[in-house]
């Protein structure tokens, strides 16, 4: 990018440095992003998160009193949860909603 800029003027790669580029992305995109497993676990997130922004928009006196309380309640609930570490999003699934254990993704836990 740097070269091109400098010997062109312009922003952008030269073409065997764009195919290289376009090259790595293509195999992420079909050997990790896509991959089934890849997909399974983007969806076991997705459902734990959803189920704790739900759960503490039902509950907010459970949220922590750090929390905005000038917030409305789906505001403080997503920011709460969009705090979390996987795991710990996880272990309080598991403790507050009993979401099961093995419905963690692999990494969070869980061994394959």
């Amino acid at each position: 990018v740097i070269n091109c800029a400098t010997a062109t003027g312009v922003i952008g790669m030269d073409a065997t440095y764009a195919s290289a580029l376009s090259a790595l992305r293509s195999f992420n995109y079909d050997y990790i992003y896509n991959r089934p497993d890849s997909i399974a676990q983007g969806r076991a997130v997705i459902d734990v998160l959803t189920a704790l922004v739900d759960h503490f928009i039902a509950n907010p006196a459970m949220l922590p009193s750090s929390t905005n309380a000038e917030a409305d309640p789906v505001t403080a609930a997503v920011t709460y949860v969009a705090g979390m570490t996987d795991r710990y999003a996880f272990d309080t699934a598991v403790r507050l909603l009993d979401w099961p254990a093995e419905r963690r993704p692999l990494g969070i836990d869980v061994h394959g």
